[in-house]
């Protein structure tokens, strides 16, 4: 059986200048479609902050498990809400921490939220890539 890692690119945010280092592992081929598990937690205000909504098909058919959050969502938003890393604790998706690489963007209190709960659940520091 080949390894197969897992990857974590989490975001806050809903503005292009946090998203488009995220857009760019994804659309270059970073090999989503290789892994087993590639999951994207993508934190806006409101689907009218949220950039690429029109690659979110496309970005899923590339294997990335693209989960929306959003902190003031409109009425009849069945999707996460809240904020990203409060979506990404009720998740616990963390199974294997040794294989387990996380690239995180956006504000620092996220960040840090969510490094302690990967190395909480035991993922190496060494492997987050983080935007500060």
């Amino acid at each position: 059986m080949a390894f197969r890692p897992c990857v974590h690119l989490i975001l806050r945010k809903g503005l292009a200048v946090s998203v488009c280092p995220i857009r760019s592992l994804i659309e270059t081929g970073f090999g989503a479609d290789r892994r087993s598990d590639v999951r994207l937690y993508y934190g806006a205000r409101n689907l009218k902050r949220m950039a690429y909504q029109e690659k979110f098909k496309e970005w899923e058919s590339s294997g990335v498990k693209v989960v929306p959050v959003l902190s003031q969502p409109d009425d009849g938003w069945k999707g996460e809400t809240g904020y990203v890393q409060a979506a990404f604790a009720r998740a616990k998706q963390v199974s294997k921490p040794e294989a387990t690489g996380v690239v995180l963007c956006g504000q620092k209190q996220m960040a840090e939220e969510i490094t302690a709960m990967l190395v909480a659940d035991g993922v190496s520091n060494d492997k987050m890539l983080k935007n500060f």
